[in-house]
């Protein structure tokens, strides 16, 4: 994995991340290069063994095509959940853990319809934000776009509208 300053990748669990340095230090009497990045969403810095990026699951954004079917499988049929909360939960998390960004959509896409028939645990309700900030820090580097604008697009496809009777 090529990583240079100031370039922009996704990092597990924390979204976009830009490279703001890398350096070399001794580790068990070996020079190890190292590489900084700084999450975008809260400004945390992390840093990593660069030879453990790609293991660790740092990768490059999707690019512009991509965005495309990542709205397909938020418009996609809800996959059915287990009723059961916590196996439901466990499932979801496993997506956002291991998953990139096509797999967490599904998390937010039968979150979103799952709330939409009644109300998400409090758990439920952190583990889609979490999600929805994951792939709106991605959508928003390959849309060009703010992730306002972003939001917005994607609980638009979410909002029923009430029919008059």
């Amino acid at each position: 994995m090529n990583l240079n300053i100031g370039e922009i990748f996704l990092y597990p669990h924390h979204g976009s991340v830009t490279v703001t340095k890398l350096t070399t230090r001794m580790f068990n009497d070996l020079p190890t290069a190292y590489v900084q990045f700084e999450v975008a969403q809260n400004g945390l810095s992390i840093e990593i063994p660069v030879a453990k990026a790609e293991a660790i699951g740092v990768r490059n954004a999707i690019n512009h095509d991509e965005v495309g079917r990542v709205f397909e499988i938020l418009q996609g049929p809800t996959i059915d959940d287990p009723s059961n909360w916590s196996r439901r939960f466990k499932a979801n998390q496993e997506k956002i853990t291991v998953g990139g960004i096509f797999t967490v959509s599904e998390v937010i896409r039968d979150l979103m319809t799952r709330a939409q028939a009644k109300p998400l645990s409090a758990g439920e309700k952190r583990q889609l934000e979490h999600a929805m900030q994951l792939v709106i820090s991605e959508l928003v580097l390959a849309m060009k776009t703010t992730p306002e604008a972003t939001r917005r697009r994607i609980e638009s496809i979410y909002e029923t509208t009430a029919v008059a009777v």
